[in-house]
Parts: C-alpha cells; structure tokens; sequence
C-alpha cells in the first residue's frame, strides 16, 4: 500500500484525448470505495470548477462528496508548497489533479516531480500517438533535466477507443505503440469511447460509466491501496447519472416546447 495521501496526476501534452472526463470519473470511483478523495483543477478552462458550480445550482452544496480546489502552474514554488501541503493533510487519501494540455507552464515540472501517479492518457490516431510517445520520453527525462529522480508510478490509458477504426496498417501501428509504450509505464485495458462517459458530474455517483472504466480504474486502485475492495463502508448522495441524463432531456424537452409557443 502507498503511503497516503497520494497524489495522481492526469497529464497528457496532447489536449482532447479525456483528462478531465477521466479525473472527474475516477474521483467518483473513489468515492464509491470510501476514499476521501480532493481534486485539483490545473486546467486553463478550469472545466472541472465550472461543472461543480453547475452540480451545486442543481442539486446544491449539501451533497459535494469531495473538494474541488483552482490552482495555477505558473509559480513552481507554489505548486511545491501546494503539494507539500496536501501530501502532509491526513485528512486526504488521494488527491487527483487535471493538469493542463501543454507542458508551457513553469509549475508543470514542479507538478510531475512531486505526483506519486501519473495517469497519460491517450486514444489510437496518428497524431495522438506520436504526441503521447513525446510527452512520454519527456516524462522519462525529466529526472535528468531536474537532478531529482521521478518516481511516479505511469499508466497509459488508451482511452475513446473505437474498434470500428482503423485499417490492418493502423491496427498494426497501434499495436507497435502499445508495445513502446510499456518500456514507460502500465499500459492498461482500452476504454471505449461511449456518450455516458461525456456526462460526467462532480456530485452525482457512478451507474453507467461502471462497466467502461473498472477494468482500468481497479488496476489503478489497487496500486494504491493493495486491494480492490473498499476501504470504508460509504453511503452514496443516492443522486444517479441517468437522473441528470433524464433531467437534462427534459429541460431540452421544456426548451423546444417553449420556442415552438413562441412560433406559434
């Protein structure tokens, strides 16, 4: 078991390939197995406070299972401290951070150098695959550049999977960048790019997503904790995504009605 708290950080160069999607999803994940769980919203669209304050409008503040905290990469010596801080808050047993799609802020290094995780995820193309192969060196050379050595943990998600695409070549090209990429990390089962994985909340708990992320999220799991089992009996809000789905239809529903009055 790793020491707690721990911190996993989702980083990828490439934008597009579901940092956030999977940061927000592996938060609830946690939550469904007792852990106390703080998430870090680096990104510059800060997509991860905007759905919060979206989620408290909605169902209200009562219900938050776990802190969602903005924090810029512009100052290393922030990001140090703010690490510092978090690894020492026994309050906290993972804290998750969404980090932004470029490797141009300063704090970046900062970021990785004090993660014990480091969650890349990428998806099958050719310009994603080459990117991810470029931020992995780069991960794998950091130690050199900083003089500290970077001890994180990797696992490379090979995430919106679609195996309708891809010609036999591609297919083989894939395969060859899967093998690469394990001389850096854990590469870990495919996650199929499906509609529930894009409605993701910072309140509501799992029921569709389940099934497309256990495979990948238990691996990750157990590397901390050494089980898969929850840590804790947790009672969740009892708020399910198909409610919001549902609620989101007939908000939409409500919408046409009322611009077809107004046509009328």
């Amino acid at each position: 078991m790793m020491q707690t708290p721990v911190i996993v950080t989702f980083a990828n160069q490439k934008g597009g390939v579901g940092k956030t999607s999977l940061c927000v999803t592996f938060a609830n994940y946690l939550v469904t197995k007792g852990v106390r769980v703080f998430v870090v919203d680096c990104d510059y669209q800060r997509s991860i406070i905007k759905c919060r304050k979206v989620d408290c409008d909605k169902f209200g503040s009562s219900l938050i299972p776990y802190e969602v905290e903005p924090a810029s990469l512009t100052n290393p010596a922030k990001i140090t401290e703010m690490t510092a801080r978090l690894h020492n808050d026994p309050s906290i047993e993972v804290v998750l951070v969404d980090s932004p799609g470029s490797l141009a802020s300063e704090g970046i290094v900062a970021l990785f150098a004090n993660s014990d995780i480091i969650v890349v995820p990428f998806h099958y193309d050719v310009v994603t695959v080459s990117s991810t192969a470029g931020f992995l060196q780069y991960l794998d050379c950091l130690s050199d550049l900083i003089r500290q050595k970077i001890t994180a943990r990797i696992f490379i998600v090979p995430n919106l999977h679609d195996h309708r695409v891809g010609r036999r070549s591609e297919l083989l090209l894939w395969e060859a960048a899967r093998e690469t990429f394990m001389n850096y990390g854990i590469v870990t089962p495919k996650i199929t790019r499906r509609a529930d994985m894009e409605r993701f909340s910072t309140i509501a708990a799992l029921d569709r997503q389940t099934k497309i992320v256990a495979p990948v999220f238990d691996l990750i799991y157990h590397s901390i904790f050494d089980t898969k089992k929850p840590i804790r009996q947790y009672t969740l809000s009892g708020i399910q995504l198909t409610e919001i789905v549902e609620q989101m239809e007939k908000e939409n529903r409500k919408k046409e009605e009322t611009e077809l009055d107004k046509d009328n």
